[in-house]
């Protein structure tokens, strides 16, 4: 586990001199030998991933790009990826690096929900 959090770091290190040499933006994803993600990005990774999930129109588990139709499908998937990593967890500590991911992707949904909602009503006033 050392050395998993010695190269990550580096790892992590060398992405972000990448992207600061080119001007590219940039997203790591690396699972540790205990199922642990950790993420990386430049400017973020949540920017990156949203970026390309808009360009790309989502990407299956199988590594396809474009696979999907519609924002209904994406969540489904995420649903199911997300039940099978729950399956899998054998610790509490496991299990509370998936109720971490979870609260982050509760805040999210919270955040574009009010996002829409203001947006709905915005254009209910504009159509008075």
């Amino acid at each position: 586990m050392v050395t998993f959090s010695k190269r990550r770091q580096g790892l992590f290190q060398k992405a972000e001199e990448y992207a600061n040499i080119t001007g590219s933006q940039i997203a790591v994803l690396v699972f540790s030998p205990a199922g642990n993600p950790y993420v990386h990005g430049s400017p973020s990774f949540d920017a990156v991933i949203d970026k390309f999930l808009s360009v790309n129109g989502g990407a299956s588990s199988s590594g396809q790009v474009g696979v999907h139709h519609n924002e209904a499908d994406v969540c489904r998937e995420f649903l199911m990826v997300l039940e099978d990593k729950m399956k899998r967890c054998r610790s509490a500590e496991d299990l509370s690096a998936v109720k971490a991911e979870l609260e982050e992707v509760r805040v999210k949904v919270l955040q574009r929900l009010k996002h829409i909602e203001e947006d709905e009503f915005v254009t209910s006033l504009l159509n008075c």
